[in-house]
């Protein structure tokens, strides 16, 4: 008896052992692991965080959440998710991608900030026009957006469909008060990007970042022109960025006026 309980004391030894030596080669594995994450993330370069930066506020590959208005009641107004992405075309009819050059638009980009945006759907606005100068529908987002900086050129792709309609975008600014610039008219077939500079009356200060008062973004909406045929009318957008000043926001922005 004694003979077996002393083999069976050497067995459970070594086999504790073993374990443990495993334990301590995967301890030594994990730490490994985790200095070689942290090796890289150090690596990684910082993203800009001032100067002049394209912020995207929407690439629409997620809109089902956004909502149509319109003050006309006939007709049909509702937003809607479509795939495909600004297919525009240069002075020979051929497809360019987005820096001009002949071809087709990348399927995923990723911007100054270092975030990718996918390139599969467009929203889509489907709306009925019938007082000539007086009809709009107006295209909101879930919530308003916060642009964070001082708010330069807002850019969108728009699709249209040759009607001389016109679209605008309503900003918010700190005091609550609203504006609403002119981008362009529509009247234009197929993809365009459009554009409008923020003007410098516009009320934007550094002084109000921390309190969260930076300007919003409302809504997008469009004008029915008084000598376009009344009836039913679509428009589509895409990639949804503005070009914002950081340079007057590089702070501490942890903590914020708002207690």
């Amino acid at each position: 008896m004694r003979f077996k309980f002393s083999v069976l004391s050497i067995w459970i030894g070594l086999l504790i052992f073993f374990v443990g030596n495993g334990s301590i080669d995967l301890n030594a594995q994990q730490q490994g692991g985790d200095m070689e994450k942290a090796a890289q993330t150090a690596e990684t370069p910082k993203k800009k965080v001032d100067g002049l930066v394209i912020d995207w506020l929407n690439d629409f590959e997620s809109c089902e959440d956004w909502r149509a208005d319109s003050t006309c009641p006939l007709g049909e107004t509702k937003i809607r998710k479509i795939p495909g992405k600004p297919r525009p075309v240069n002075d020979r009819g051929q497809f360019v991608n987005e820096n001009g050059e002949p071809g087709e638009f990348a399927n995923e980009l990723t911007d100054e900030n270092g975030i990718s945006h996918k390139n599969e759907y467009v929203i889509g606005v489907k709306s009925y026009f019938l007082e000539r100068g007086y009809d709009r529908v107006e295209v909101f987002p879930p919530n308003e957006y916060i642009v964070r900086g001082k708010a330069r050129e807002i850019k969108v792709w728009v699709l249209g469909r040759k009607f001389r309609h016109t679209l605008y975008v309503k900003l918010r600014d700190f005091r609550g008060h609203l504006h609403k610039l002119k981008i362009g008219p529509l009247d234009f077939w197929g993809w365009k990007e459009l554009s409008v500079i923020i003007p410098g009356w516009l009320p934007q200060s550094a002084s109000y970042a921390v309190l969260d008062k930076n300007l919003h973004f409302v809504s997008f909406f469009v004008e029915s022109d008084r000598y376009e045929v009344p009836g039913t009318f679509y428009f589509y957008l895409d990639q949804f960025r503005v070009i914002t000043d950081l340079s007057e926001f590089t702070g501490d922005e942890s903590i914020k006026d708002t207690w």
